[in-house]
């Protein structure tokens, strides 16, 4: 992936690299173009992102989101509407590796 940049996190949220568009390849509807929103993510943007890291930092993004929903306050019908959220971008991940 990128070169690293040290930063200190507190421990509260590992910057995760996207493309340098901050999009998910292939035809998506952007969502969020804004700076501070990337800054609070800990979003990282990477110009010459492979199809492997791309597919790495989506499963990753993943497991982390799915390993903290049960200590969340959220109920039942938010977590699922994350996990729906979770489905949908690793279904299309698929698809792009497969086109």
């Amino acid at each position: 992936m990128g070169e690293e940049t040290l930063v200190d996190d507190y421990r509260l949220i590992a910057p995760i690299t996207l493309p340098s568009n901050g999009q998910a390849p292939g035809e998506v509807k952007p969502i969020s173009e804004n700076d501070e929103y990337d800054a609070y993510f800990r979003i990282e943007h990477e110009d010459d992102m492979s199809q492997g890291d791309w597919v790495h930092t989506v499963l990753t993004v993943a497991e982390k989101v799915r390993a903290d929903l049960p200590a969340t306050s959220l109920e039942d019908g938010e977590q699922a509407q994350i996990l729906d959220g979770i489905a949908i971008i690793l279904q299309h991940t698929l698809q792009q590796m497969a086109s």
